[in-house]
């Protein structure tokens, strides 16, 4: 209950590795391995003269691993400093969703329908995301309202949420939608499962928990079940 009532009234950011995001630390990245290469070509030529040949090679192996402290230290402010314009709300028997200027109100309860499913990832992606990693997602509707957000967890992570919380295992065998019924659970969960491809939240992993957490209070069978509104 403690900890439920703590996360009232607590933002959660989505997508906070945006485009926008992705693009500038990529600029900031080579910017970074150019200063250091500069700088380390500079300190050699004083002493050592120019720097030619598989001197070159040498140092600029060096200007990456070098410029990667810097890297991540200029990707780390802008995280904390350029949302995406994307978050989630979580207000007592309330959660809103926020899109650029746009807001989506949904009250916790029975008419508040959910889905839950992972799948494992089976190759990085961008860099990001590391084989054997677990995707967690949901899809909250209401009305004409649709949410869907998701995470990326480690194993042992992902196990121990599964422990607290069911989700729908898509396999890779039951991912390719010409191997499909035309019905059936699979079916249902690929399709939500392309939604969120679409225009799914990506949250952080604590966030992710707390918005579990805050349905679990309000929403009937939150815990046990993988679905609910059929």
């Amino acid at each position: 209950m403690t900890n439920n009532m703590a996360s009232l009234g607590r933002l959660l950011p989505a997508d906070r590795f945006h485009s926008g995001v992705r693009v500038t630390a990529l600029v900031l990245w080579l910017l970074s391995i150019a200063v250091v290469y500069a700088v380390l070509a500079g300190l050699i030529g004083l002493f050592l003269g120019t720097v030619n040949g598989v001197g070159v090679v040498i140092v600029l192996i060096a200007a990456i691993i070098l410029a990667q402290p810097l890297a991540w230290l200029a990707e780390q402010q802008l995280f904390a400093r350029w949302p995406s314009g994307r978050s989630i709300s979580l207000e007592p028997g309330v959660l809103i969703w926020h899109d650029h200027g746009e807001s989506v109100r949904m009250e916790l309860g029975p008419r508040l329908n959910f889905w839950r499913w992972r799948f494992a990832v089976k190759r990085r992606r961008g860099g990001r995301v590391p084989t054997g990693h677990h995707c967690f997602s949901i899809r909250l509707v209401q009305g004409d309202s649709v949410i869907s957000s998701y995470t990326f967890l480690a194993p042992a992570t992902a196990e121990a949420l599964a422990a607290r919380f069911p989700f729908y295992e898509l396999r890779r065998s039951n991912t390719d939608a010409s191997k499909l019924p035309l019905g059936g659970r699979d079916a249902m969960y690929l399709a939500a499962e392309h939604a969120r491809w679409d225009t799914g939240a990506e949250l952080e992993v604590a966030d992710f928990e707390a918005l579990l957490a805050h349905l679990a209070t309000g929403v009937p069978d939150f815990a046990t079940a993988t679905q609910s509104g059929g």
